[in-house]
């Protein structure tokens, strides 16, 4: 009975973890990367798909901390997505109740917080409640209707109204404030003669010229040439590696911003020429940046660091998702649904799920048994 016993535990855990392991061999680098840096970030807290409930650790409304939970939402992680929520709702509640607003000088609060709860399953058009009584809508409030001038913290305002307004493809009142074409032209105005953009007049930059070029990617039938000169201003800033320096440092957010781009107009960083030297691709140069965990640090020789790591993660799922033919990393059909971490109703499902199994198994075990005797 014993050995039994033995065998049947043996065979059960082999059936278990048969799926598993067809799985894990049939899985191309790309996912397993993904994989292995989503259960890396949620791992940070300390205790796997609680880390977006800890207040303390990971303040919701902060910017490192939106970023990560939009990475871990877009690349499968199991975690606190509702309790994030929940809390970034009351984050943006109070920020009305004290300021009547969310920021008077940042539009880029309403835009990040915007694709923050779009990521996590929310409705940014009605999240939370204003102090009269009204429904909050971070994306009008924060986009076409903004109080303030969305470029007053540079042409990253208009770059970010413009990717949180298409991340929906939001329709655009006619009595609005701004347009979608008012929003297209301050940034498309903006291109510098080397054909890159920046923060401020006269000074291109990297990560600036990627994320415009996201922005506008669109609208590329209409601005096909300025794409174009930008695309080749990014590829005339590559290092030898296909990396990029910024500040006096070659980092990872750079890399993956310009991944972000060329995926924003459906092109694979590993077929387009112009990101290619030698056996160095965009990919390749990122992956120097990896932790052991898959993090990832700022620069070569630092730590890991958040921010890095939630930039450097998007690029690797807009990749897998140019590869297999799904919308852009930042658009949102309203389908998307992040994978909540198990509570207590998970674990009960999973534990009947296992009684299930192993009564069946010992009742074909019994059957068995009782046949060879007959």
């Amino acid at each position: 009975m014993k050995r039994a016993t033995r065998i049947l535990a043996a065979l059960l855990c082999v059936l278990l973890l048969l799926p598993t392991v067809v799985f894990a061999q049939a899985q191309p680098s790309l996912e397993k990367q993904i994989a292995q840096s989503a259960e890396g970030m949620s791992a940070l807290g300390g205790k796997k798909g609680e880390l977006l409930k800890d207040r303390e650790l990971f303040p919701a409304g902060d910017s490192v901390c939106d970023w990560l939970a939009i990475a871990m939402a877009l690349s499968g992680t199991r975690e606190s997505y509702s309790d994030y929520l929940a809390e970034l709702k009351a984050h943006v509640e109070d920020a009305y109740a004290k300021n009547g607003c969310l920021d008077r000088n940042k539009a880029t609060e309403y835009h990040r917080i915007s694709l923050t709860v779009l990521a996590l399953g929310g409705n940014p058009t009605n999240f939370g409640t204003k102090p009269d009584g009204s429904a909050i809508d971070l994306i009008a409030e924060g986009t076409y209707n903004y109080a303030g001038d969305p470029g007053a913290q540079g042409l990253n305002g208009w770059i970010w109204a413009l990717l949180a307004l298409d991340a929906e493809d939001t329709e655009v009142p006619d009595d609005a404030r701004y347009s979608r074409e008012d929003m297209v032209n301050a940034i498309a105005v903006a291109q510098e003669p080397d054909g890159g953009f920046g923060l401020i007049p006269g000074k291109s930059d990297v990560d600036i010229t990627a994320m415009a070029v996201q922005a506008l990617a669109p609208y590329r039938n209409q601005l096909e040439t300025e794409i174009d000169a930008a695309l080749t201003y990014l590829s005339g800033q590559l290092t030898d590696t296909c990396g990029y320096i910024a500040y006096g440092d070659e980092n990872a957010e750079s890399t993956a911003q310009v991944i972000l781009a060329l995926c924003a107009l459906g092109i694979d960083p590993e077929t387009d020429s112009r990101f290619i030297k030698d056996e160095h691709t965009l990919l390749t140069e990122l992956s120097q940046f990896r932790e052991a965990d898959g993090t990832y640090r700022h620069v070569l020789e630092g730590a890991g660091d958040g921010l890095a790591t939630a930039q450097s993660v998007l690029a690797l799922v807009a990749v897998q998702r140019v590869r297999s033919g799904q919308p852009w990393v930042l658009h949102f059909d309203g389908t998307q649904a992040p994978r909540e971490a198990f509570g207590t109703n998970g674990i009960i499902i999973c534990a009947v799920i296992g009684a299930v199994v192993v009564i069946a198994a010992g009742a074909i075990y019994i059957i068995g048994r009782k046949r060879k005797k007959a």
